[in-house]
């Protein structure tokens, strides 16, 4: 199957880049890049919210490793299915970005990041930057 139209790269905003390595190398809250990524579009998608990455972007990954299992890819397609692949990997950077960015509003507001946490509060349909 090509993924997402065939498109090699996911793109990010370079000042998403440095909340990835806030919580990813400095504060641990995530072991890889990718894992972060999965998880804050997780959060965008389960909101129903999304960001544009804005005119500077930057490569961040290989399309392949971030829905190695076609999970985005199709999920994507239910959600938008009249999105072509491109446009479906467009969705899903925007609905990451939004995600990290709820993520890093959670750590100015609280210093931390509790995953457990926000799950629960997803799963009850919380909104995560609720106070």
């Amino acid at each position: 199957m090509v993924k997402f139209g065939g498109a090699k790269k996911v793109m990010i905003n370079p000042e998403s880049k440095k909340i990835y390595r806030k919580f990813c190398d400095e504060e641990k809250f995530f072991p890889r890049y990718v894992d972060l990524f999965h998880f804050a579009a997780a959060i965008g998608i389960r909101l129903g919210k999304r960001k544009e990455l804005g005119e500077r972007v930057e490569e961040f990954v290989n399309v392949y490793s971030i829905d190695q299992e076609d999970v985005f890819e199709t999920l994507l397609k239910e959600l938008h299915p009249e999105a072509d692949g491109v446009k479906r990997l467009k969705l899903l950077e925007e609905y990451a970005e939004a995600g990290i960015r709820i993520l890093k509003e959670r750590y100015d507001r609280d210093k931390k990041i509790d995953i457990e946490e926000i799950i629960r509060e997803l799963e009850s349909h919380k909104d995560v930057l609720s106070v």
